[in-house]
């Protein structure tokens, strides 16, 4: 019997990479069938292809008795339930390291486009106000400034670097302090928040890490500090965020994430000091090529019974 392929999910795949799965079995999308049809792929599924927004519980392990391999087209898999997965004896890998430099400039992009306001720029000048109307108010070098980036991992430290060029002093949070970096340590993210002008979120999205970026971590950043954040739109408590952004208690934000995208709740909208990206941070030709071609490795490991190149940490390898 043919190897049966189902994308669970709504994200978008390169066409070459759809076409490498469709030449490896039967291929569906799990949005596009009926009811009746779905239990039946389910019924004989052998690979999920997943991103980080899909979404794979006990219930779905459940339903897909023959499951051997969740393959992950992004970096994140919160929403797979990884005890279920290992409980299956199945495996899931995800594709780190080849999206790290992309969601670094993002990050980047997103720091000085909140700063420098490039949006309200833009507007100034498709409006015909430049030369017409007064000018507009300066805004903030991040020269000298100090960053704070809640979880030091392999993108995190990407971000450290191009920070450090920008003559940015360097801190972090995370679960450890790391002796292979003399960064500024902080114990707890409200010492970070406290000590930074710039918040920047990094970190993988977790039950721990859901909403802990709140009115606290928000007034700790204080009325001169901006919030980045390129991890997940669960660490930050939506309400609390357009609270701190109305009165003024921070000064601005950059988001290329959100908690119901997407959806992006209007009060974010249409304000000078906040930039908004549509979760793009990876979204180049290169690093989709770069995924895609992981996604593709390590289904054939998997297959060829091989050791997977980037299985999620303390799942099946082989």
């Amino acid at each position: 019997m043919a190897l049966t392929i189902l994308k669970v999910g709504k994200f978008d795949m390169l066409p070459e990479l759809e076409t490498q799965l469709k030449a490896r079995g039967d291929y569906f999308v799990d949005s596009a069938l009926s009811v009746s049809e779905r239990a039946a792929i389910r019924a004989r599924t052998d690979i999920v292809v997943a991103s980080g927004g899909s979404k794979f519980q006990a219930a779905d392990f459940e339903s897909c008795p023959q499951l051997r391999a969740i393959v992950c087209f992004s970096v994140g898999y919160d929403g797979i339930d990884i005890p279920s997965a290992c409980a299956h004896n199945v495996f899931v890998t995800h594709t780190p390291n080849v999206l790290n430099d992309d969601v670094a400039n993002t990050a980047m992009m997103l720091l000085l486009n909140c700063t420098r306001q490039a949006k309200a720029a833009q507007d100034y000048i498709e409006r015909g106000d430049w030369g017409h109307a007064p000018a507009l108010p300066l805004t903030t070098s991040i020269g000298g400034k100090k960053l704070g980036i809640a979880g030091l991992g392999r993108i995190g430290k990407e971000i450290a670097a191009r920070a450090a060029a920008f003559k940015m002093e360097i801190g972090y949070f995370g679960r450890h302090q790391q002796s292979d970096v003399s960064y500024h340590y902080c114990s707890s993210l409200k010492e970070l928040a406290t000590w930074c002008d710039v918040l920047l979120l990094a970190m993988p999205a977790s039950a721990e890490n859901f909403h802990c970026v709140d009115r606290e971590i928000l007034t700790a950043l204080g009325s001169e500090g901006y919030l980045v954040n390129i991890a997940r739109g669960s660490i930050v408590n939506t309400d609390d965020l357009i609270w701190a952004l109305d009165h003024n208690i921070i000064a601005g934000a950059g988001l290329d994430v959100f908690e119901q995208e997407p959806n992006v709740p209007s009060a974010l909208q249409q304000r000078a000091n906040v930039s908004l990206l549509p979760h793009l941070g990876s979204a180049t030709k290169e690093t989709r090529q770069a995924m895609a071609n992981l996604v593709i490795a390590n289904l054939d490991a998997i297959l060829q019974g091989k050791e997977v190149l980037t299985p999620v940490p303390g799942t099946r390898t082989h």
